[in-house]
């Protein structure tokens, strides 16, 4: 199995991120290789709760359910901005034993994901869950894209 869809976030916990997330500081100043190597480089802005307040923390813990927050190593928002905006083909942990799963929930509209060459189109709320052996890869896209993630180990 490539994912598994996630049961929808309620409006109530979407407006929570948002609020969440306009409240947290991004930086974009880290290089993650992908497939492509220098020549592909992601572009994307990131904010991870540990540069965040213990409120702050907390307020973006309760948006989950409590199994995934007990598993969870990180939790983070991701931000692709409109027209240059993307994740090359990340194979880091492709083959390996054991590594990380993904739970992804879409802030933003018609957000897409590629994982194992197969493209998911994800509406506001709706969330994917996938192991980072998996192939995955973000494309740009005319609008902003905006994610709240958590990496569990499982």
């Amino acid at each position: 199995m490539t994912h598994i869809i996630r049961t929808k976030l309620s409006l109530q916990t979407l407006t929570e991120l948002d609020n969440l997330k306009s409240n947290v500081h991004f930086v974009s100043n880290v290089i993650r290789l992908g497939s492509g190597s220098y020549s592909n480089l992601s572009k994307y802005e990131f904010s991870k709760w540990k540069t965040w307040s213990r409120m702050q923390r907390s307020a973006f813990k309760s948006c989950f359910d409590a199994d995934d927050i007990n598993k969870a190593v990180i939790g983070y928002f991701l931000k692709f901005p409109a027209n240059t905006g993307k994740l090359d083909r990340m194979n880091a942990w492709s083959g390996e034993t054991v590594a990380g799963t993904i739970v992804a929930y879409s802030l933003s509209d018609s957000n897409s994901i590629t994982i194992e060459s197969q493209t998911l189109t994800l509406e506001r709320g709706q969330g994917v869950e996938f192991s980072l052996k998996k192939i995955h890869s973000v494309s740009t896209f005319d609008i902003e894209r905006n994610w709240a993630c958590l990496m569990l180990m499982k």
